[in-house]
């Protein structure tokens, strides 16, 4: 099934889901990591402590640097509009028939 680029938004819980388990994911390899080294148990599990509180630190400051850098971020044409209501399945049927009779998207 081949899928066009931008036609679905991952939801908020499944970012945090993903984000959750490569942090479990990442901060097991560093316990493996540290425990294959030393071979000390509770050193390892330490530093996985450690690991957790001061790489989410971290990326919370690389994100909010990020949000000041507009390096590849593309403003979103209909972004200027006012919108003053949140958008029912009824509206954007009506904003997309119009958008494929202006010739701005294909009729899928």
């Amino acid at each position: 099934m081949s899928r066009k680029m931008g036609t679905y938004k991952d939801a908020h819980h499944r970012s945090i889901l993903k984000a959750i388990s490569w942090r479990v994911f990442a901060t097991t390899s560093t316990m493996l990591i540290v425990l294959a080294f030393t071979r000390k148990v509770v050193l390892s599990i330490g530093v996985g402590v450690v690991e957790v509180v001061v790489k989410l630190i971290l990326y919370y400051l690389h994100e909010r640097t990020w949000g000041f850098i507009g390096v590849g971020r593309k403003e979103h044409p209909l972004s200027s509009l006012p919108v003053e209501k949140p958008l029912d399945e009824k509206d954007m049927q009506e904003i997309k028939n119009k958008l494929v009779e202006l010739g701005c998207i294909s009729k899928n």
